[in-house]
């Protein structure tokens, strides 16, 4: 091995035996070499995600508005045999809103993944 490739730099941390635990079967299922291995490699390349944005408020506000709404549509459609248009067009419309947000959130991700 080359000099300014050996590894003789010491970093430490302490963590809890659950946490060590927990390291231990991560690395394992990342089928890495080591704990070592794997503790650098996630130091390195590792990417920590804080998501909070607009996009992910909307979509949730937007799927706690259609479940009250397919609720009420529900109890139309068992009581007079029939869904409305009306209901239809709102239902595409919220929808739609949440396919936007996913695609938008996704896009984010992505693009942080890189």
């Amino acid at each position: 091995m080359q000099n300014e490739k050996r590894r003789n730099i010491y970093l430490t941390f302490r963590v809890t035996q659950e946490e060590k635990e927990f390291i231990k079967q991560k690395a394992k299922s990342a089928q890495s070499s080591s704990t070592g291995a794997y503790l650098r490699k996630m130091a390195i390349t590792g990417v920590i995600v804080n998501y909070e944005n607009q996009d992910l408020k909307k979509l949730l506000k937007s799927i706690g508005g259609i479940q009250k709404n397919i609720n009420q549509m529900a109890i139309r459609v068992n009581t007079t045999s029939r869904m409305y248009d009306d209901d239809f067009n709102y239902l595409k419309e919220v929808v739609n809103e949440i396919w936007q947000s996913l695609i938008s959130i996704q896009s984010v991700l992505l693009s942080l993944k890189q």
